[in-house]
C-alpha cells in the first residue's frame, strides 16, 4: 500500500512550546484547504518513527476529514445549473475517497477490481437491452470461454463484444469525438449487425420505447453530435460539473439515437468514460439501478433536468459513498491478507 501523503507542520504559538501537526493537503479544481490533526509539543520535533506512528493511528480520521473537505470546496469550485449542493458535496467526496482508496490497493487488487466490475457493468448494460444472461453466465463467457447453453448466438455476441470495447475504451486516451463514438458502436454490434455497425442510422421512421420525443433527422445527427460534444466540453472548460456534464451529454446522446442499434451501450460506454476522465467512480445498471435509469431519461423528455441529474446523483451516492467509507477504513494500513477482495469491497450493489 503506498503511503498517505500527508506532511508534519508546526505552529508556535506565542509563549508557548511549539505543535506539531499531521496535515492532509485537498484541492478540488482550483481551491484548495488542509485538514490537520495535532501530534505533539515540545521543543524536540516528532522522530520518523513518531510520524509514522502517528500517521497510522490517525490517517483514517484524517482521510475523512479530507473528503468531506473536498466534498465543501466542490460546491465552491463548480458551477451548476441542476444539481444541489448537497448531492455536489457528495459526489466530490466520493471522488476523493475513489481516488484514494484506490491509490491504497495493490496492483492485483485493483486488476481484480476492475475485472470484477467490467463483468457487473457488462451484464448490466446487455440486460438493460434484454440480453438474456445470467450474471453467471456472463463471468463464464468472459473469465473462461464458456458458451451458455440455450441462448441466442447474438445475446452471446452481445457480450462478447465487451471484451474488445473495454481493450479500446481502455487504450484511448483522448476526447469524446465522432469517431470515438462510431468506433465503439463498431465494436458494440460486431457479428450482429456488420451492415450497421460503426454507421449512422439512415432512416427517421424509429423510435425510442416509452418516449414520444421526436428524434433528430438522421441528416442532421452528425452535425447535432458534434454540437453536444462541443458544448459538453465548452462547459466543462466554463467550470461547470463534470457530473451534471456527463448527465446531460448522455440524455442529448440518446435523444440524437444516431444509430439503428446499441445506442444505449453506446451512451453508457461514454457517460462511464466521462467519468473516468473525471477521476469518478463509473456506475452499475443493475436491478433497481437500471429502472432508476430509465426513468431518470424519461425525466429528461419532460424537461426536468434537476430531478433528472438528482436520479442519477442518488445512484452513484448510494452505490458508492457508503461502502467507500467502509473500506477505507479497513484498508488504510497495510492489510492482512485473509482472502480474495470481491467486488462489494468496493460498490454496493
Amino acid at each position: 500500500m503506498a503511503r498517505r501523503p500527508y506532511r508534519v507542520e508546526v505552529d508556535y504559538p506565542k509563549n508557548k512550546s511549539p505543535r506539531y501537526f499531521l496535515v492532509r493537503d485537498v484541492r478540488v479544481g482550483n481551491r484548495k484547504t488542509k485538514v490537520k490533526r495535532y501530534l505533539c509539543s515540545g521543543s524536540t520535533p516528532p522522530s520518523l518513527d513518531d510520524i509514522e506512528y502517528y500517521r497510522k493511528i490517525y490517517s483514517y480520521d484524517l482521510e475523512i476529514k479530507a473528503a468531506k473537505s473536498a466534498g465543501k470546496l466542490g460546491v465552491g469550485a463548480y458551477k451548476t445549473k441542476y444539481l444541489s449542493k448537497d448531492y455536489v458535496d457528495a459526489i466530490e467526496e466520493i471522488r476523493y475517497l475513489y481516488k484514494r482508496f484506490t491509490e491504497s490497493l495493490t496492483v492485483n487488487e485493483l486488476e481484480q477490481y476492475e475485472k470484477y466490475f467490467e463483468i457487473q457493468y457488462i451484464h448490466g448494460t446487455t440486460a438493460i437491452e434484454g440480453n438474456t444472461l445470467s450474471l453467471g453466465e456472463t463471468e463464464d463467457l468472459l473469465l473462461y470461454g464458456i458458451n451458455p447453453t440455450s441462448k441466442k448466438l447474438r445475446e452471446i455476441n452481445e457480450v462478447q463484444n465487451f471484451k474488445n470495447v473495454k481493450k479500446y475504451r481502455d487504450e484511448y486516451k483522448g476526447k469524446v469525438t465522432v469517431d470515438f463514438i462510431k468506433q465503439l458502436h463498431a465494436l458494440v454490434m460486431h457479428n450482429i449487425d456488420e451492415q450497421s455497425a460503426g454507421t449512422f442510422r439512415r432512416a427517421d421512421d424509429i423510435g425510442i420505447d416509452g418516449c414520444n420525443q421526436l428524434l433528430c433527422p438522421s441528416v442532421e445527427i452528425k452535425k447535432e453530435l458534434s454540437k453536444i460534444i462541443s458544448y459538453y466540453y465548452k462547459q466543462i472548460g466554463e467550470g461547470y460539473h463534470p457530473f451534471e456534464e456527463a448527465v446531460m451529454f448522455h440524455y442529448f446522446f440518446e435523444m440524437i439515437h444516431p444509430f439503428s442499434d446499441g445506442n444505449g451501450r453506446v451512451g453508457r460506454e461514454i457517460f462511464n468514460y466521462m467519468l473516468s476522465k473525471n477521476n469518478y467512480p463509473k456506475l452499475l445498471f443493475l436491478g433497481e439501478v437500471k429502472e432508476k435509469f430509465i426513468r431518470a431519461l424519461k425525466l429528461g423528455n419532460n424537461e426536468k433536468y434537476v430531478e433528472m441529474n438528482e436520479y442519477f446523483a442518488e445512484i452513484i451516492v448510494i452505490q458508492r459513498l457508503d461502502i467507500l467509507r467502509s473500506r477505507m477504513k479497513a484498508y488504510i494500513d497495510e492489510p492482512e491478507k485473509t482472502g480474495q477482495l470481491t467486488l462489494q469491497s468496493f460498490i454496493t450493489i
